[in-house]
């Protein structure tokens, strides 16, 4: 027992180091030295006991803390989700497959990483950090560990190639590597390959109390006598963060681009670019703590770390995580089937492929029970206030039959990882908003876009300014329209405090992507009757054919109404006649029956004539990354590159 003690002691004075000094509050610090010498004390004379109730001490700092932090918010400071955790206590945060976990219970798990991380990388070092980690609380922790330490974290994804693992971590110069037992297999080859320490947490460090000040001292993960692998072990953990001058400037978080347009570049996102998201998106989706999220996104994009998991809980509301997308899942949360009211969640965030599968399990369990079909959309449009759909576009045919079914308008936004969220329809629905199958919306409170033709050396700017016009929560609030009725179309270009800082090690290719102050997105985009439509990427896309410009985007929108095909995808190939061609990649019901001729005809009352496709091919499956979207110079890449594409069929 007296070793125990002495260990503790010792080991406070071991967290001084790494969490004292500049950059603190000064009441943190003075705990943090009042401790210390406590602690030299116990070294010298070591008595029966510690003179302080661990636990009263930890509830008075917790709440001298939550009034610190909420001083931060008052002030408009940048606060991180992790400090403003304190502020809603032992309100539950996290819901995943082991268990429900409090905001209280992830700050203490926090801090004990926390320490863990500084003793590795030094306390507001700025290291990158990368973790892997399943869907749920582990991620959470990982990640908001990393931010109170003062590093940068770069989340990856288990189910990458481990040539692309080991791509984002070297690119990064990642000083750390964690990761959960259930990835231990993944990450000790990339450690050891690597030359890293890597950090294995689990589930267990929830479960140390809510005091924190210790944790079991049989827990064991890993060989301590492997050099490269470090383990969680006994420690007494000082309160303590660093506080809202290292935050103002400070970095992040790393996101990989999605390379679908070329290789994937790190894109560094500072706290004061996540805290402009936060309050962008609260305004214009009114988010709050009583909302419960249902999260079922990988977690090392935007959509899934920043929209559905960091972006609720920093407002206090709660997230439910699944390991992974299952639409039988998904629709037992959506319908509470068997949930208590702590299980149950009222929105849901997802992606075009993840909408087409919950109706696939629809058709097959409820479509053909009339009462069922009734129960699901009355359920729906009472129970779950907002569901959002992002990262690709949604096809008019799964927009329209998601109403059908749950009596909601899908909200379509418009973000990038450089970016984050700039544009949105809105959540409001009256006589002058509303969400139109296609379009985007406008741009979020504080996100400035400009479209610019540069053909007739035309531009619209479009300010996204809170609470005036389509943010305005009153009723039919007046949405001014800048082109009084006219349209104007060309590349779009954003602007605000969301916008990124810079790409990891490339000022080159950073300076490159911006004009004037303004972020060029690589999208192309059309603003008519008040709203914000996306053409595509202006580089793949955007298809020159004998003088025209087509949208890949409209015609796959067309495409996916045909009852036949059940994915598309719409390309441009180089022609010497027309410039570019128009080349369609189906996938269909039945490859044996389906007619291109009889496709080429429907078409013809659906498009003009120089957008119908003057080749299609037939495929099995179009690929599609984890965030449905697809990578259109591969897809060309191996339908060309091949000489039998599978399943080819060809009209010219």
């Amino acid at each position: 027992m007296k070793m125990t003690k002495l260990l503790r002691a010792k080991r406070c004075l071991e967290v001084l180091a790494a969490f004292g000094g500049a950059g603190r509050t000064a009441p943190i610090t003075q705990y943090a030295r009042a401790l210390s010498t406590q602690a030299g004390k116990i070294i010298q004379n070591p008595p029966q006991s510690i003179p302080v109730d661990p636990e009263l001490v930890h509830a008075d700092l917790h709440r001298r803390l939550a009034g610190l932090f909420e001083e931060e918010v008052q002030k408009n400071l940048v606060v991180p989700p992790f400090k403003r955790a304190l502020l809603h206590g032992q309100k539950s945060a996290v819901r995943d497959q082991t268990g429900d976990y409090s905001f209280i219970q992830l700050y203490e798990a926090v801090k004990r990483l926390a320490i863990q991380i500084s003793n590795c990388c030094g306390s507001a070092s700025q290291s990158r950090v990368a973790f892997i980690c399943p869907n749920d609380a582990t991620y959470v922790i990982s990640q908001w560990a990393c931010w109170f330490s003062g590093q940068i974290a770069v989340p990856l994804n288990p189910k990458y190639p481990q040539n692309v693992l080991e791509y984002y971590i070297k690119d990064s110069d990642a000083s750390l590597l964690i990761a959960t037992p259930e990835f231990q297999s993944i990450a000790q080859p990339l450690a050891t390959k690597l030359d890293k320490k890597l950090l294995l947490v689990h589930h267990d460090l929830l479960k140390a109390g809510s005091n924190g000040t210790q944790l079991d001292e049989e827990t064991s993960y890993l060989d301590p006598k492997r050099e490269n692998l470090l383990q969680l072990n006994d420690t007494l953990v000082v309160e303590g963060c660093l506080n809202g001058e290292f935050y103002r400037d400070a970095n992040a978080l790393i996101l990989y681009t999605s390379g679908t347009t070329g290789n994937p570049k790190g894109v560094v996102l500072s706290y004061a670019n996540l805290d402009a998201q936060f309050n962008a998106l609260a305004q214009a989706w009114k988010v709050t703590n009583v909302d419960s999220v249902l999260h079922a996104l990988p977690l090392n994009h935007v959509h899934g770390t920043i929209n559905a998991l960091n972006l609720p809980l920093s407002l206090g509301a709660k997230c439910v995580m699944l390991p992974k997308f299952d639409s039988s899942m998904v629709w037992s949360y959506l319908l509470n089937v068997n949930m208590t009211t702590k299980e149950r969640v009222n929105m849901f965030m997802g992606v075009p492929t993840m909408y087409s599968l919950l109706i696939k399990e629809y058709d097959n369990v409820f479509g053909k029970n009339a009462r069922m079909c009734d129960y699901v959309k009355t359920h729906c449009k009472n129970k779950i206030r907002l569901m959002i759909s992002g990262s690709a576009p949604l096809p008019g045919t799964v927009f329209k039959r998601w109403h059908e079914i749950s009596g909601h308008n899908l909200l379509e936004r418009y973000g990038m990882t450089e970016i984050g969220m700039a544009i949105s329809n809105p959540l409001i629905q009256d006589g002058t908003r509303s969400r139109k199958q296609g379009c985007v919306g406008m741009p979020l409170p504080g996100v400035d876009a400009k479209i610019v033709d540069k053909e007739s050396n035309k531009e619209l700017i479009l300010q996204g300014a809170a609470n005036e016009g389509y943010w305005n929560e009153a009723p039919d609030a007046c949405v001014p329209d800048p082109t009084n009725g006219q349209s104007i179309t060309g590349h779009l270009y954003i602007r605000g405090r969301s916008v990124f800082r810079e790409y990891w090690q490339k000022p080159e290719e950073t300076k490159s992507e911006f004009e004037e102050g303004w972020f060029k997105t690589g999208d192309a985009a059309e603003y008519s009757n008040g709203t914000v439509k996306l053409l595509g990427r202006t580089s793949v896309d955007i298809i020159k054919c004998g003088g025209f410009k087509l949208s890949a985007l409209e015609i796959e929108t067309v495409l996916h109404e045909h009852p036949d095909t059940t994915d598309v995808a719409v390309v441009g190939i180089a022609d010497e006649t027309w410039g570019s061609k128009v080349v369609a990649v189906l996938s269909v019901k039945d490859s044996e029956t389906f007619s291109i001729p009889r496709l080429l005809v429907w078409l013809e009352q659906k498009l003009p004539k120089q957008a119908i496709p003057t080749e299609v091919k037939l495929v099995k499956d179009i690929p599609r990354n984890a965030m449905g979207k697809i990578n259109k110079k591969e897809l060309i890449h191996t339908l060309y590159g091949n000489s039998e594409p599978q399943q080819e069929k060809v009209v010219k």
